[in-house]
Parts: C-alpha cells; sequence; structure tokens
C-alpha cells in the first residue's frame, strides 16, 4: 500500500508539473508577443523562482542530514545538479527562441514528442529500462496522442526561419531528456527542493550571461509584468520542483510521458483564453494521452 501511494504521488507531481507548464505555455506566447525576447523571458522564469526555492530549501537544511549539505556533496553529484540546472535553462530558451521564428504550434510539437523517444532510447541504452512491449506501446500512443493536441490538422505555411526553428525546437526535445535523466539520476539523499534551489540558481547564472549579451527586454504593461511573475513563480518553482520530486520515484520515460499533458492542458488554456476551441482530432489525441499514462501506471517497475 506505501508503495502504490508513493507511486501516485509521484504521478501526481509530474502531472502537476505538467498542468501548470501547459498554462505557462500559452502565457508565455502572450509575453512574447508583447515585445519580450526568449532570452529575457527564459532570464525572469528562472530568477523569479529563485526567492521562494532557496526560503524552502533553508527550511529544510535544519532538519536534512549532513551528506545532503551542498558543501558535503561530491563533485560528480554537484555536477549533476549543475549540468541539470543547464540544460534546462537551454531547454526552455531553445524552445523559446523556436517559437519565435516558427510560432508555438510546430515547436511544442517537436519538443514534446521527441523528448520520450530520446529518453526511452537513452534510458534503454543506458540500462536504466528494459524496452518491454508495454513501454513501446504506451510510447506509441503517448505519441499519437500529443501530436493530434498540437498540431492544427491545417496545411502549415513555411516561414522564412523554418529550418532555424525546427532545429531550435529539436535542441529543446534533446535538452529536456536531460533534464528528465539528470532529476532520475539525482542521488535520492538530496532533497528534491535543494537539487532544485541550486540547478534553477545555475540555469539563472546562465541565462543573465546570455540576456546580457543580447540586451535584456522588459514587460511593457502590467498585465505582461503579472504574466512574466506567473512563468517565473508558478512554472518554475513550484512547477519544476513537483517535477523533480516525481521524477525521482517514477522511470525516465514515464515522468517524460506523465508531462505530456502539457499539451492537453495547453490546447485547453487557449480555447478558453484565446478562444480557439477543441477539435474532434484534438479529443482523440487526450484519449490517447491518457490510455499511455494509464499503460505506464499499470507497469510492473
Amino acid at each position: 500500500m506505501k508503495t502504490q501511494t508513493s507511486a501516485a504521488l509521484a504521478w501526481g507531481g509530474v502531472l502537476l508539473a505538467g498542468v501548470l507548464w501547459g498554462v505557462g505555455a500559452v502565457v508565455a506566447q502572450s509575453v512574447m508577443a508583447g515585445g519580450m525576447t526568449p532570452y529575457s523571458l527564459s532570464l525572469a522564469r528562472f530568477a523569479l523562482g529563485l526567492p521562494l526555492l532557496w526560503w524552502w530549501h533553508w527550511r529544510q537544511m535544519t532538519a536534512a542530514p549532513r551528506d545532503a549539505q551542498w558543501r558535503h556533496l561530491p563533485w560528480r553529484s554537484r555536477g549533476l545538479v549543475v549540468g541539470t540546472g543547464l540544460a534546462m535553462a537551454m531547454n526552455v530558451t531553445s524552445w523559446f527562441v523556436g517559437v519565435s521564428h516558427i510560432g508555438a504550434a510546430l515547436p511544442t510539437v517537436i519538443s514534446i514528442c521527441c523528448a520520450p523517444v530520446i529518453v526511452a532510447l537513452l534510458s534503454v541504452l543506458r540500462g536504466y529500462e528494459r524496452a518491454s512491449g508495454r513501454l513501446l506501446l504506451a510510447l506509441s500512443l503517448a505519441l499519437t496522442g500529443v501530436s493530434l493536441i498540437a498540431w492544427p490538422g491545417e496545411a502549415l505555411s513555411l516561414p522564412v526561419h523554418y529550418a532555424a526553428g525546427v532545429a531550435w525546437s529539436l535542441a529543446s526535445a534533446g535538452l529536456y531528456a536531460l533534464v528528465v535523466l539528470g532529476n532520475a539520476r539525482m542521488p535520492s539523499h538530496i532533497p528534491a527542493v535543494t537539487a532544485s534551489a541550486w540547478s534553477m540558481s545555475a540555469a539563472a547564472l546562465l541565462m543573465l550571461v546570455i540576456a546580457v549579451a543580447q540586451g535584456i527586454t522588459w514587460p511593457q504593461h502590467t498585465i505582461a509584468w503579472l504574466q512574466v511573475g506567473y512563468t517565473g513563480v508558478v512554472t518554475t518553482s513550484i512547477a519544476y520542483l513537483a517535477f523533480a520530486w516525481g521524477a525521482r520515484r517514477l522511470s525516465p520515460t514515464a515522468t517524460v510521458i506523465g508531462t505530456l499533458v502539457e499539451a492537453l492542458v495547453a490546447a485547453v488554456a487557449a480555447a478558453w483564453l484565446l478562444a480557439e476551441p477543441l477539435t474532434a482530432q484534438q479529443g482523440v489525441g487526450a484519449l490517447l494521452l491518457g490510455a499511455a499514462m494509464l499503460v505506464l501506471a499499470r507497469r510492473t517497475p
């Protein structure tokens, strides 16, 4: 019973992250449409999420074991935490740049749908999990479902920077796969909030350097500031903390497929906020996505 409860909570953390990111995708699209560059938005996303993470981290440190403190971590563990944060920063930034080149739909399809394939292949090659028939079935259902949800179903006219947009989106997928694997391999004695705080700090520092080099831009009105605040506090500190906690208790492939719910939430948010109603095709995609998560949830660990 305890194992089942832990697995249910892990799925809850991953799904919560996907929901928050799904809403954040629509919010980010609106902010960038208002003139904020992808690099500045990425910097704001990580920097604004840091205070809550560090407050939470310091509250837990009094009860944390000695070997969970940063100064007592081996260099390999430190490198894993920092490397996961840097991959996280570039994952978000690459997606933002892809959106700025070719719009939100295609980069989302590429980034979300390719990531499970990369994670599954790397997990099997590294021996983290076996290529069972159930895993392949869940992967196929999830990829098909997300494609139906995110793809508009209409012929797309190719923008001028189409090739660059596709390249950035593929980079985002690969980097997201590294984030998933990094969280999955994080030592269990390091609290999720501690790993997230240090990872997010590394991400924020990297984005500060890039944003300053590119030229920092700011939100232009009050609504934009509130949207940036949501992007920073909710989709970063809260969502990544829930994701990091859940990712440690699920297989890498299950984790990345669980967060594919982001595509469904983004579609619903677009229908509600941008008056873009869901189609029958997207409804079928949602059912397939749910079936994939059910297949994964019933897998034998």
